[in-house]
């Protein structure tokens, strides 16, 4: 009997555990702009995206952007992991309104993340998380708002 509630408690300890454990994605993290290709766009001067934990099982996102040309824009959302449509916000240079994004955990360490304008889908972007947890690298493909190609890697680290 003793065994098998030693067992039972350890089995709750572990799940309450992962239940609580961070998601890797969370975190403030700036671009590297050097190690980062830009095939389609122009790189940004600077870049920060701050992501923390909103809900059961969500984010919220928000970032600070510098332009190539020394405009600001900034951008935010909050979405949960289940591949519903959420609201995004821009403000700033090139803001976009109306956008809404989808996000999906393809395993612990891997996001996918949809945008869409008036339903028509726009980048798919792969966030992908190091080993080590200091590197965040987001693969970007589709199009834009502006129906030109998106095809660029952002690596991002933490500080």
């Amino acid at each position: 009997m003793h065994k098998r509630f030693v067992f039972a408690l350890a089995i709750v300890v572990v799940v309450s555990v992962t239940a609580w454990a961070e998601d890797v994605q969370t975190g403030r993290w700036t671009l590297n702009v050097t190690k980062s290709q830009f095939k389609t766009s122009a790189a940004p001067k600077t870049q920060i995206v701050t992501i923390v934990p909103d809900g059961k099982d969500g984010l919220k996102v928000a970032a600070d952007v510098v332009r190539a040309n020394g405009a600001k824009a900034a951008f935010a959302y909050t979405v949960q992991y289940d591949g519903k449509e959420y609201p995004r916000t821009e403000t700033g240079d090139g803001a976009v309104n109306g956008q809404t994004v989808t996000l999906k955990r393809l395993d612990n360490r891997t996001v996918e993340r949809i945008s869409y304008l008036n339903g028509k889908k726009l980048v798919i972007e792969k966030w992908e998380i190091s080993r080590d947890g200091k590197t965040r690298t987001v693969t970007q493909s589709g199009v834009g708002p502006d129906n030109k190609p998106v095809d660029n890697v952002l690596v991002y680290e933490k500080p």
